[in-house]
């Protein structure tokens, strides 16, 4: 059977499994002397109910937005998710311990696992085309292209040789990036969730901003390691794909330093 009609048959079963239990999933207690609770992540949409000091509550997801820590909540019956809370309200275990030997920048999105096939070693070429260049991304959960001028994207996941293989290079750009060496700043999307993802990044010291438990299909990305140069809008100006070679890496610096 092809690879490619494996993963349509893994990820089938996938879907019509039950859902099981996900390690994230924590309880929370409501610490203040009421609680709103809003039918999406700001406080100026709707508040559908109001919950009083001392309930518990079961904690879905957690992401971190504008507004500061969202949690989605259910109540401890297993009833469907209530709406989004301030997490701020809530007294709970921490959701991602503190990396060892120092702080890595996250953002919080528990998502499913998307796999993704992994592209091959690739050689570069100066004037190859990925087709996706020219086309415009919709803004992820708690991040805004309008944020910086231009965003490069490193879109990677655990399980993948090349990426692993790539870590040496994403550390060099979030130094050049502290070192004001790249007019980008550099962000890493992964599917995976922030304790097995921050592991993978912390093989080689890897310190940039990261948005775990993210489909990488938001990036129209097929495979893994995808690097994106996008400016404000969410246009990608330039694409890489696969593992590069020491000339295709001179020149994502060159074009995030521009």
């Amino acid at each position: 059977m092809p690879s490619s009609n494996v993963w349509c048959a893994l990820i089938s079963l996938f879907l019509l499994a039950p859902s099981p239990a996900f390690p994230q999933v924590k309880q929370g207690t409501v610490k203040v002397d009421s609680l709103a609770v809003y039918s999406e992540m700001s406080t100026e949409s709707d508040v559908v109910k109001t919950l009083a000091q001392g309930t518990v509550v079961r904690v879905l997801l957690t992401v971190t937005g504008a507004e500061g820590n969202w949690c989605s909540i259910a109540s401890q019956n297993g009833s469907p998710r209530i709406g989004y809370v301030l997490c701020s309200g809530l007294d709970r275990p921490k959701d991602t311990p503190a990396p060892p030997g120092g702080r890595l920048p996250q953002i919080l999105n528990f998502g499913s696992y998307t796999p993704v096939q992994t592209p091959k070693r690739q050689t570069y070429e100066s004037d190859e085309k990925t087709g996706l260049e020219g086309q415009t991304l919709a803004p992820l959960p708690g991040y805004s292209w309008s944020s910086y001028p231009r965003t490069l994207v490193l879109a990677i996941r655990t399980g993948c040789p090349y990426c692993e293989a790539s870590l040496p290079f994403y550390r060099q750009l979030g130094e050049q990036e502290k070192g004001n060496a790249l007019h980008a700043h550099v962000l890493i999307v992964m599917p995976n969730d922030a304790v097995s993802g921050s592991s993978f990044l912390r093989k080689d010291d890897v310190d940039v901003q990261v948005i775990f438990g993210q489909r990488l299909g938001a990036l129209r990305v097929s495979g893994t390691p995808t690097v994106l140069l996008l400016d404000s809008s969410g246009r990608i100006e330039r694409a890489w794909m696969g593992q590069l070679t020491p000339l295709g890496e001179k020149d994502v610096m060159n074009a995030a330093g521009d």
